[in-house]
């Protein structure tokens, strides 16, 4: 039998396979090692969800993250802790302090814009800040937050189409109240907005006023739902706000992203079927806005919503 025509060795066949088979197993770990690391825009984070305060496992996954994907502070939903677990909130302050996060305290309702005395209205959101931060506050000599923070949407509520000045100037009303109980406990008021309100004319004692400067004009930090998903569109968007903002010392203007899936408009989210979804596309976005908007002295970083939103999204 000729050289070529002889049979291989049974041990050198099962060699062979098996060096295939690993080759076939590791492909997919080796391509991913040879892909560029996703690089992060440093941003805040809403949280939303209070069990990531409470639960060890939820609270550790969390950090890791955050830690992971460039997140500098953190808005957390805190409306039940700080009323009923103020240990377990102060625990959940002091570890983000440990990683160099700042955190605000979230709250946030609709129905908070409606003046009075008891919940859900303007006296019970002021009083998170007058009564319960404040305690908080007190028991706290190490990452104490450094502000507190409302999303009260007034235009959501089904009365914005008949009693729109109305809802606007109450809504005036809570958050300048909202800025002096929390200068009071020594914190700033950051507040989340939408990104048309520069449209509203709202009508106080005989003047009309666009309702974001009046916003801009009583709280410190004015978070600007921004939600597109290109560069363009939300530095386009952001400008009036950012350009009344400078004019005025210490104002803060921060733009903020969506990561929700399944929103009407699609284009309103990173998540979402077309070619601008995803984390490296979000990034590469946020990248462009920072570097457009970093000469506005009032702009203050970027914000994403959320982390529920954000862990899931592709890449």
């Amino acid at each position: 039998m000729g050289r070529g025509n002889k049979a291989r060795n049974p041990v050198t066949r099962s060699r062979m396979a098996a060096a295939a088979l690993a080759l076939l197993v590791l492909a997919p770990v080796l391509a991913e090692a040879n892909q560029p690391k996703q690089s992060y825009q440093p941003a805040a984070l809403w949280e939303w969800n209070e069990n990531v305060i409470t639960d060890s496992k939820a609270q550790a996954d969390f950090f890791s993250f955050a830690g992971s994907h460039g997140v500098n502070r953190v808005y957390i939903e805190c409306e039940s802790a700080i009323q009923n677990n103020q240990a377990a909130l102060i625990a959940f302050l002091e570890t983000a302090a440990d990683q160099g996060i700042k955190t605000e305290l979230l709250f946030g309702d609709d129905k908070w814009v409606f003046p009075g005395s008891g919940y859900p209205h303007q006296g019970y959101a002021i009083s998170l800040t007058s009564k319960y931060a404040a305690q908080l506050l007190s028991q706290m000599s190490y990452g104490q937050p450094v502000a507190v923070h409302y999303d009260v949407e007034p235009a959501d509520l089904k009365q914005w189409k008949t009693e729109r000045n109305k809802l606007a100037t109450d809504y005036i009303e809570l958050v300048t109240r909202l800025e002096r109980a929390a200068h009071k406990i020594g914190l700033s008021l950051s507040v989340d907005v939408t990104y048309w309100y520069s449209t509203i004319q709202v009508k106080r004692h005989g003047v009309s006023t666009p309702m974001n400067q009046l916003i801009i004009n009583a709280v410190d930090r004015y978070v600007i739902m921004d939600y597109w998903d290109t560069a363009s569109r939300m530095e386009s968007q952001a400008t009036t706000d950012l350009t009344y903002a400078n004019g005025i010392f210490g104002k803060e203007v921060v733009i903020g992203a969506l990561t929700n899936c399944n929103q009407k408009p699609a284009d309103t989210s990173f998540c979402n079927d077309s070619k601008h979804s995803g984390t490296a596309w979000m990034e590469s976005v946020l990248g462009k806005v920072v570097r457009t908007e970093s000469p506005n002295i009032s702009f203050s970083g970027l914000a994403i919503e959320d982390y529920a939103g954000f862990k899931v999204l592709g890449p």
